[in-house]
């Protein structure tokens, strides 16, 4: 394991590369000077530095570097890169499934450092998910495998400056969805969203909706029984042992503008319930926080970006919120543990 030479109670963020074809060291690269004047942020990309390097050229961007050794010894403005034994094979906008190693390579040196204290918490960027499903059977996403590996039960959590909401299933079908929404997960779920509002963003009391998964909150069983049968008790059950939660609430109107401030997060029955008004409420600004963990972990709320790869279009206000969301939990989980 590599030493630590820094001052423990400001530990630096390390940063994955996630799929080195899309967007990723383009944002990287166009954080830097805003990341990098924010006193009491250090960060780490862990990475081939060859492919920092080669598109340090491409978008004409002049940042100095430095490559970590055998310590995490982080140099004050430069871009710190912590080197994977992988070797890269970058070409812009096609994804290569050579990379697969690498990018694991990345993801699970995060893992490590996060797990044995050395960092204050993980940014990790987006990856390709189809190439590494079908090279790593069991591979759904980042929420579910930083959950294998931390032994812990997780939650998403998309937010942006206006809004936190989570979902209780994530990466599965919509054909599967009713079949998962137990009793036993809803309310677990529910738990876990109530400890991080307290823990990770420092609400002494939160208040929580809870959605509905059929239209109209399935007209008292008319319109689907997953709400009579299911989330009703859940929630009943709750309120019982002391949390200000209400639902479930009708999806359609549960992000009313005006109404937004009127709860401190709100929780989804499924992926896109959740995600569509988040991206159409701050398309460029939300990111992903994985609650649950016993380490910290935020990301960008936005795919590869194939399309965008070496164009020079990309925008990085979502990574760089990513970046100071990761600090600022970091921050509030010392203080309330």
């Amino acid at each position: 394991m590599l030493s630590l030479n820094t001052d423990k109670k400001n530990l630096p963020i390390a940063i994955t590369m996630g799929d080195p074809s899309g967007i990723n060291s383009e944002i990287i690269l166009k954080s830097f000077n805003k990341i990098s004047n924010n006193k009491g942020i250090d960060f780490f990309i862990i990475c081939d530095p060859s492919w920092i390097k080669k598109s340090k050229k491409i978008f004409n961007i002049n940042v100095p570097l430095n490559i970590i050794s055998n310590e995490i010894n982080i140099k004050q403005n430069k871009l710190n890169i912590l080197p994977i034994k992988n070797k890269v094979f970058s070409n812009l906008g096609q994804p290569n499934k050579k990379n697969n190693k690498a990018i694991l390579e990345s993801l699970n040196t995060s893992i490590n450092l996060a797990k044995n204290n050395k960092v204050c918490g993980i940014v990790t960027l987006p990856i390709y998910k189809k190439n590494l499903m079908e090279d790593s059977s069991g591979f759904i996403g980042h929420t579910e495998y930083l959950a294998e590996k931390d032994g812990s039960e997780s939650l998403m959590i998309l937010m942006s400056k206006d809004l936190k909401v989570a979902t209780i299933t994530t990466h599965i079908p919509i054909s599967k969805v009713s079949k998962s929404l137990t009793r036993k997960k809803i309310s677990e779920k529910i738990k876990i969203l109530h400890k991080s509002l307290r823990r990770d963003f420092n609400i002494k009391n939160p208040k929580i909706a809870v959605s509905s998964l059929n239209p109209h909150s399935g007209e008292e069983g008319s319109i689907g029984k997953e709400e009579v049968k299911t989330i009703v008790p859940c929630v009943n059950n709750l309120k019982e042992m002391g949390m200000k939660i209400e639902g479930p609430l009708p999806a359609d109107t549960l992000f009313y503008k005006k109404n937004l401030n009127k709860f401190d997060a709100r929780i989804c029955m499924y992926h896109d319930q959740a995600l569509i008004p988040l991206k159409t409420i701050d398309f460029y600004g939300g990111i992903n926080f994985t609650a649950g963990l016993s380490f910290v972990r935020t990301s960008p709320d936005h795919g590869t970006a194939f399309n965008l790869a070496g164009k020079n279009k990309a925008n990085p206000k979502s990574f760089i919120y990513a970046i100071k969301q990761a600090s600022i939990i970091s921050k509030n989980r010392k203080i309330n543990e």
